[in-house]
């Protein structure tokens, strides 16, 4: 099933609905997983708040919101991942794709515990640019 789409681009290529304040939201087509766009009031940040269970099946809400961000030129990604209930190594392989890709990631917490475990035990956490919660997260 088709997730849901950034609309119709502007004439600089950037999705139009991004221009703006508007929510924009990706999910599965199960709802086990969703990333919702908040604007942030600077056009270089992208806030991504994603929430539910992330796995092969399912993390391709978060690729989408991810690409998404970079195309429209998004100098710093911030990702909060406080309602993230399970995520997998298809998870861990996109958010590292994302960091290591054009702007800066910073994951946005207090992470679940089964997230934590996640960079723990694959060695990853020291990786990233974490943020304690939105407050610390800087969003503007």
């Amino acid at each position: 099933m088709p997730m849901t789409s950034p609309g119709p681009a502007s004439d600089d290529g950037r999705p139009d609905v991004f221009r703006s304040s508007v929510r924009r939201t990706y999910r599965t087509p199960d709802g086990c997983a969703r990333v919702q766009y908040e604007a942030t009031g600077s056009a270089s940040t992208w806030l991504l708040c994603a929430s539910g269970e992330f796995d092969g099946d399912t993390v391709r809400a978060l690729r989408e919101a991810l690409a998404d961000a970079r195309d429209a030129g998004a100098e710093r990604i911030l990702l909060d991942l406080s309602r993230v209930t399970f995520g997998d190594s298809s998870f861990l392989h996109e958010l590292l794709k994302a960091h290591y890709g054009p702007g800066r990631l910073v994951l946005v917490g207090p992470l679940g515990s089964q997230v934590r475990r996640l960079f723990e035990l694959t060695g990853t956490l020291r990786l990233f640019h974490v943020a304690l919660d939105r407050g610390s997260a800087d969003l503007a």
